[in-house]
Parts: C-alpha cells; structure tokens; sequence
C-alpha cells in the first residue's frame, strides 16, 4: 500500500461502518437467536454453546450486518468504497480476536474461517456498492 492509499482512507467511514456492522449484528442477531432457541424450546443457560443450526443463523446475521456496515462504509467514504467496506469488517474481526482473550475457551473452528472470508469480501462489495449508490444520487440531484 502506497502513501496516497493511506491518505485516501476515511477512518471515520471505516468505523461507521464497523459501528453498524456490530449494532445489526448484536441487535438482530439476538433477536434471531432467541426466537430460534424458543421455537426448540432450548435456552442458553442450560445449554453450553449455540446449537449448530442456531450458530449457522447467527453466522449469517453476521455476514448481513457486514453487507448493511460496508455499504455505510462506502457511502461515507466517497470513493474506494470497497477498501472501506473491506476496513469496516477487518476493524470487526480485530474486535472479535481481541474478544478471544476474554473467553477461557474460545470455540473456533474451520468453518469460522469461511465465515470470515465471506465477511470480508461481502463488506468489499457492499462498500463498492455504497460508492455507486452515492454517486448515482448526487448525479441525478
């Protein structure tokens, strides 16, 4: 990455970004797990982690909440959307590694990983998307 590439980043849409990724996430992903965990009638005091199909939803709120920060991302940023879209979940996943330092055991396996990817590059895409969208609207107003 050049010097120019640093100076083209806008940290406040980066984070704006990263800051609606998480509220989605938390917000919405809650929601799903508890009326999934009802509809079992499970609850997650007697259980010791997510079930599978639980953590599968979660998962995918989460790649949702990317879409929904890196489209923000993008909007804010300007230009080099996806850059921005991809910095919001690469701020996400720093947070969620730092997280692991407060868990005894952290859970983390293979398909973790390809969840990660799909953040990643979905947020690039959202952001890209959050680029055009605003050039379209300040085009046609």
């Amino acid at each position: 990455m050049t010097e120019q590439d640093l100076r083209d980043i806008n940290w406040f849409a980066a984070f704006a970004g990263f800051g609606v990724d998480l509220i989605f996430s938390l917000l919405v992903g809650s929601v799903v797990v508890a009326i999934l965990l009802t509809l079992k009638g499970a609850s997650l005091e007697e259980a010791e982690g997510l079930p599978t199909d639980v953590n599968l939803a979660y998962q995918i709120v989460g790649v949702l909440g990317a879409l929904v920060g890196g489209f923000v991302a993008g909007i804010l940023a300007r230009r080099r959307g996806s850059l921005h879209g991809a910095l919001a979940s690469v701020i996400g996943l720093f947070v969620f590694f730092c997280s692991f330092a407060l868990v005894e055991d952290p859970a983390f396996s293979v398909g973790d990983l390809g969840f990660i990817v799909l953040n990643l590059v979905a947020a690039g895409y959202a952001g890209a998307a959050g680029e055009r969208f605003r050039a379209r609207r300040e085009s046609a107003g």
